[in-house]
């Protein structure tokens, strides 16, 4: 038995080994290969985020759980909670918030949770999670918010209110449910609707205004077919002769009065003056006045300064003063500037632009000392009319002295907060929107060292606009070599002194347009660090003779940066060497910056503040402000902003229009 036995043990032996080995050995390697074709963490992300796009409830719950700690946890949670909002209870907003707060999501969260308690009227609890919220420009929440106020009896609840019915858009259901209160509470009477129906008809919004047009009693009923011969045709409206004698019709003739400026504002005002005041309030009469002296301003029409005389006694919202008080710049019309400004409400007041052009006014008109206070005032902002204020009395610019430098522990500190991990995972995924946010929420409260350590964070993990940004933020502890950035040095210089630009401009250009992000694409599709359209660029290629070029191209270093200098080159020729002219055309195209000038000189920052393109013009102030910081960072001097800003060369008749895109 024992020699039979013997053999049969010999025989195993192997399998025994082979068992052991598996054991040992291959299971091991099979659990590695189960969980390398496990989805990443990343992977689950972008899982997790396409199941709430589509609404995919059962994926995206399996796509959160295998996102169980990672550093973007709680976005799975989150869209979790946003796909049951409708059956979301005050405890799942409690757990999430306990789990999260202190995020750009826990704000989000707390908005979606505010919607839902003003919409159930739980006003006791809206009101112990709105103090929460760091900062929301959610109208609906604003709505609700002063909804509560209002149902408490609080009178600054029902100015509040108010004012937001005003807003130029349609309004959501907690605006619809406010305006109701107050509707029923007789505090939004039929004047306040003819009020909204007017900021509608200015703001191009005719669904919006017919909606609101069902709040009037039937005795002040609008025809709705008048409204769309009003919107689609309102000189023909006009033509036809109208009956002034109810307020609905004389409404109808404002709107129309204010279509027709919109493209013909000489019609317009002539129609106006022909009609007469009798038929019309005093009221009524000075915003048909506005709405035309509004129009032809944007037009850059010197008649827009007469237009505007007769407004004297009706409150103009701060986008007509703002285009009186240019109106009243271009026509070197220091009362109608001055008079614009004393207008606008106390927070556009406070913008340095403001500030700097009462200061103008009053010293234009004899009154040096209250000019100087206001010029004082701004002085020392570090902006394009800090700089013009700091040059009224001889000061050039200064590059501050570094503040502060931190250590390595600094920065690594400031990368282990989890809004800086979210942001950074979050940008390696090419999500650079979500990103972005997390990394806005992340710097609000710290201190300048803490902004300058997270600048530094930005710059090392190759994120330049971040690190800009960032570093503009500090408030007394400076480091302008991070809020002016100027890498590629060995491109851009040598490309711009062939070119014979001046490389402190192509710089202030660079950063404006694209931040130094290699591969910004703009949404009407420009690209690269000097943001080139594609016509554009193929243009310029052609005209350089590089004639292999393809749009592929676009995003090429040495491409982007050749093309993009060629074509400043270009515009700069064109235009008189004139950088705010050249600015302009670079973003706007250079025909519009040849129709901007006036007949006569003008002063530059007169024509950069009364560019009708709100992009273009903030544009153009940022570029050659920019340029100063630039020049002063390189040269290592001080630099004034008066030397980029000679005047502006009239426009003459005879020019000849241009091929250049």
């Amino acid at each position: 038995m024992i020699m039979q036995s013997f053999p049969l043990r010999a025989r195993a032996f192997p399998r025994i080994v082979l068992a052991v080995f598996a054991l040992l050995f291959v299971l091991p390697v099979m659990a590695q290969v189960k969980r390398a074709a496990a989805p990443a963490p990343e992977e689950a992300f972008m899982t997790a985020r396409e199941a709430f796009r589509v609404g995919q409830r059962e994926r995206l719950a399996q796509a959160a759980e295998r996102l169980r700690g990672h550093v973007l946890e709680p976005y799975g949670d989150y869209w979790q909670l946003l796909v049951r909002r409708a059956e979301a209870s005050d405890a799942d907003y409690e757990a999430f918030l306990a789990r999260n707060d202190n995020s750009v999501l826990a704000e989000r969260a707390r908005v979606e949770w505010l919607r839902a308690l003003g919409k159930r009227r739980a006003w006791e609890q809206f009101d112990a999670v709105r103090p929460k919220v760091a900062y929301t420009e959610d109208l609906e929440v604003l709505c609700y918010s002063a909804l509560a106020r209002v149902v408490r009896k609080d009178e600054e609840g029902v100015r509040e209110a108010l004012a937001l019915w005003l807003t130029p858009r349609d309004l959501p259901e907690g605006c619809t449910a406010m305006a109701e209160h107050l509707i029923g509470a007789s505090r939004l009477l039929d004047r306040h609707v003819w009020d909204r129906i007017r900021v509608l008809g200015d703001a191009n919004l005719p669904g919006a205004l017919r909606r609101t047009s069902e709040y009037l009693p039937d005795s002040q009923a609008l025809d709705l077919k008048q409204i769309d011969s009003v919107f689609n045709a309102p000189e023909a409206w006009l033509k036809r002769g109208v009956d002034l004698r109810t307020r609905p019709q004389r409404e109808l003739a404002l709107l129309a009065v204010g279509r027709l400026a919109r493209s013909e504002p000489r019609e317009a005002a002539a129609w106006w003056t022909r009609i007469g005041k009798k038929p019309f309030t005093e009221t009524e009469h000075q915003w048909g006045w506005a709405q035309i002296g509004y129009q032809a301003a944007r037009r850059l029409m010197s008649e827009a300064d007469d237009w505007f005389q007769h407004v004297s006694e009706i409150q103009l919202s701060d986008e007509y003063l703002q285009w009186m008080a240019r109106a009243g710049l271009r026509a070197g019309d220091w009362k109608l500037v001055a008079r614009a400004i004393r207008d606008m409400t106390p927070e556009l007041k406070r913008d340095p632009a403001w500030v700097y052009w009462l200061a103008r006014s009053q010293k234009e008109q004899g009154r040096a000392d209250e000019a100087r206070t206001l010029f004082e005032s701004i002085a020392a902002d570090f902006s394009f009319y800090g700089q013009l204020a700091a040059a009224e009395f001889g000061r050039p610019t200064v590059i501050p002295p570094v503040g502060h430098t931190p250590s390595r522990d600094e920065v690594a500190a400031i990368a282990q907060l989890p809004g800086f991990q979210r942001a950074l995972a979050l940008y390696r995924l090419g999500l650079r929107f979500d990103a972005n946010r997390e990394w806005v929420f992340s710097i609000r409260g710290l201190d300048d060292r803490q902004l300058l350590a997270a600048s530094h964070l930005a710059r090392e993990r190759d994120l330049p606009d971040r690190a800009i940004n960032t570093a503009d933020k500090t408030r007394s502890t400076h480091d302008f070599n991070l809020r002016f950035l100027s890498p590629h040095a060995d491109q851009v210089r040598p490309q711009a002194k062939a070119l014979a630009l001046d490389d402190a401009w192509v710089y202030g250009l660079m950063r404006q347009e694209s931040r130094f992000i290699m591969n910004a694409k703009s949404v009407a599709g420009a690209s690269g660090l000097m943001q080139l359209m594609p016509a554009t660029a193929r243009w310029v290629a052609k005209k350089i003779g590089l004639n292999d070029y393809h749009h592929g191209q676009v995003n090429d270093l040495d491409t982007n940066i050749a093309l993009g200098t060629n074509y400043l080159k270009i515009v700069l020729d064109e235009l008189h060497s004139h950088q705010a002219l050249a600015s302009a055309a670079y973003n706007a195209g250079p025909g519009r910056p040849r129709r901007w000038r006036d007949v006569r000189p003008m002063e530059a920052a007169v024509f950069a503040e009364s560019i009708p393109f709100n992009e273009t013009r903030d544009y153009v102030k940022k570029v050659i402000s920019n340029a100063v910081f630039y020049q002063a960072l390189f040269t290592g001097k001080p630099a004034s902003i008066m030397d980029r800003l000679p005047p502006i060369p009239p426009r003459r008749p005879d020019e000849k229009s241009t091929e250049t895109p």
